[in-house]
């Protein structure tokens, strides 16, 4: 297991970068997901590219979800609105103190 360091925290959501090979890593409740740098870039365009109410759906509890396709077609997240723009903001944030320690090294 790399040696990783955490880059965002909010709620169930972490994000973390490996300090030798430079993954991303997003931990969020009891899943796991990682990324080389590219992919989770790539992903973070796809979410921030996503407005909760115009991909919104009704689930059988009553709540109104997004459904957020992983990079594994059999793994999908689903988040209320606050939870959604909470995941987005640990993204982003990763992403901006990823590139304050890339300019530490």
């Amino acid at each position: 297991m790399c040696s990783t360091r955490v880059l965002a925290w909010k709620e169930q959501t972490v994000v973390s970068e490996c300090v030798e090979c430079l993954h991303m890593n997003i931990w969020h409740a009891n899943l796991l997901l990682n990324f080389s740098r590219n992919e989770f870039l790539s992903f973070k365009k796809v979410i921030n590219s996503l407005n909760f109410w115009d991909h919104s759906h009704p689930f059988p509890d009553g709540s109104e979800r997004i459904i957020l396709r992983t990079p594994n077609s059999d793994i999908s997240f689903t988040f209320e609105e606050t939870d959604f723009e909470l995941f987005k903001q640990a993204v982003d944030e990763a992403i901006y103190m990823s590139e304050v320690y890339a300019l530490m090294r």
